[in-house]
């Protein structure tokens, strides 16, 4: 995946990653579970094809929708503004993610691992993301795909969007933070994590953006189907 990334040792032996910090790549068979814990049309769902970005085929990316690469989901397009992309990610044969942003550093993330062989559990994740500060929200809710893990969180440099500022001498260039809500849950044989962010822009508070990536998660959700 794109994202940053900061890998660690459980009790369990196991190499994690997708915490909030800085970090870099480990092996991906052990990073599945915290993966998990830590990837211009305003106002409208259709992207016309001239303006996104992508790297998807066009019969899984239409006007509306976006489908997983065997098909086995759909989900309605987001609503992002000038300089859209939609970036799949394959991790291996077991992970594969697909990403929408845009130039405003509003994301949305769909990751689905194949969880035959580690069958990892919303519990455990729940439990693993206790472990860090940089959830503010860490909670059950039932819905129509069963059981879901929701966390909410601020993902240090995980914005698309980067700043520059002058630290002494030498002028750096970080990525932004990202405001984030994810939901994970189980389907089939697939662990999936749904998620929404935000970047901050002049004037808002992070109360603010945090709600707005929990609004922007549940309007995602509700475009999500599967076959």
């Amino acid at each position: 995946m794109l994202d940053t990334i900061k890998t660690f040792k459980s009790k369990h032996g196991l190499h994690r990653r997708y915490t909030m910090n800085n970090a870099r790549m480990t092996s991906l068979r052990h990073s599945v579970l915290s993966l998990f814990l830590l990837v211009s049309l305003a106002g409208c769902a259709a992207l016309p094809s001239a303006s996104v970005t992508t790297n998807v085929p066009s019969d899984r990316l239409s006007q509306e929708a976006y489908t997983g690469p065997d098909g086995g989901y759909r989900v309605t397009l987001p609503p992002l503004k000038a300089g859209a992309k939609v970036e799949e990610h394959q991790v291996g044969s077991e992970k594969h993610g697909v990403r929408f942003s845009d130039a405003y550093g509003t994301t949305y993330r769909i990751l689905r691992v194949d969880n035959t062989v580690d069958k990892f559990t919303v519990e455990q994740i729940s439990d693993e993301s206790k472990a860090s500060e940089s959830f503010r929200e860490n909670r059950y809710v039932d819905s129509d795909r069963g059981k879901e893990l929701r966390l909410v969180g601020l993902k240090k440099e995980g914005s698309p969007l980067v700043s520059q500022k002058m630290e002494g001498d030498e002028l750096v260039t970080r990525k932004n933070d990202l405001y984030k809500a994810d939901s994970i849950f189980m389907h089939g044989i697939y662990m999936y994590e749904v998620s929404a962010g935000v970047t901050a822009s002049q004037g808002q508070s992070e109360d603010a953006l945090f709600d707005e990536a929990k609004r922007n998660l549940e309007a995602f959700l509700t475009g999500l189907s599967f076959k």
